[in-house]
């Protein structure tokens, strides 16, 4: 049997929870027992807030059956009268949290194997929530300094190169009895100092920014490539292709690619398509 819990929270907080329901592939119920499983676990002593300013919103779940088995000796052992009181402290305690720490407490178990297979050099099986599965050599867990998402910098072993994996698109992970010797020790301080989820590491590109494009160069920091070598307003710049598409797209006719070619073939072609949609 199941127990209804009904809160009334101020209305930033729902906003972040159903938020973190629709980034983190949760069910309410899973995310509101999982945040209730883990206060018990933390025992806090709380002083709760009996008034907050505001707009306020209703937010209603199930308590499940597992949760439910020691709930009233959980209230009475530590002397707590108003249950709503309760549940919209630890609520509001998870949502003043940033974004990826709130993403750290819910893949957490994820995270955990992750840093064993880190520290004891183990290669782990990683299957993603489209049940496609590789197997990798763990490094770090890290996030570029703009951004609030968590991402596996691994080695992926068929297809022998560096990559990124996103936290939240791991379903599961699987630690192996093989271990590994460090592949590259330079790669992963250099990664460790300066996180880059496009994983750079020594590609360049060459571009040329018109007034307007240098003025948003020096605006748009997130995932910014660094500069190498700059000429007038030709620029040689430390950045994989991957990033180049996602950062200079912002552009428009403020930029030119000038190398590598494939990749100046690549903004050529969009902007053709795009061309076309406007005639």
């Amino acid at each position: 049997m199941e127990k209804k819990i009904r809160i009334t929270l101020p209305s930033r907080v729902v906003e972040i929870l159903e938020n973190d329901i629709e980034e983190f592939f949760i069910k309410k119920n899973t995310l509101l027992n999982y945040i209730y499983t883990r206060a018990i676990l933390e025992n806090k002593n709380r002083k709760f807030m009996n008034s907050y300013k505001g707009e306020t919103s209703v937010i209603q779940f199930n308590l499940n059956k597992k949760n439910l088995e020691g709930y009233y000796n959980f209230l009475e052992e530590n002397k707590i009268q108003n249950e709503s009181e309760f549940f919209r402290e630890i609520l509001i305690e998870y949502t003043n949290q940033g974004k990826k720490k709130r993403e750290q407490f819910l893949f957490k178990e994820i995270i955990d194997r992750i840093n064993y297979s880190i520290k004891e050099n183990k290669l782990i099986k990683i299957t993603f929530r489209d049940d496609k599965n590789v197997e990798v050599e763990p490094y770090l867990i890290e996030s570029s300094k703009l951004e609030v998402t968590n991402y596996l910098f691994c080695y992926n072993l068929k297809e022998q190169r560096w990559k990124n994996y996103k936290i939240k698109y791991i379903k599961s992970i699987y630690v192996k009895k093989i271990i590994f010797k460090m592949r590259d020790k330079n790669i992963v301080e250099k990664m460790k100092v300066d996180f880059d989820p496009f994983i750079s590491l020594d590609q360049k590109i060459k571009i040329i920014l018109s007034e307007k494009g240098e003025k948003l160069f020096k605006d748009l920091e997130t995932n910014r490539p660094k500069i190498l070598k700059k000429d007038g307003n030709e620029y040689i710049l430390e950045c994989s292709q991957e990033k180049a598409k996602r950062y200079f797209s912002f552009f428009l006719d403020d930029v030119e690619i000038i190398e590598p070619k494939e990749l100046r073939e690549w903004f050529k072609d969009k902007y053709k398509k795009a061309l076309m949609k406007y005639e």
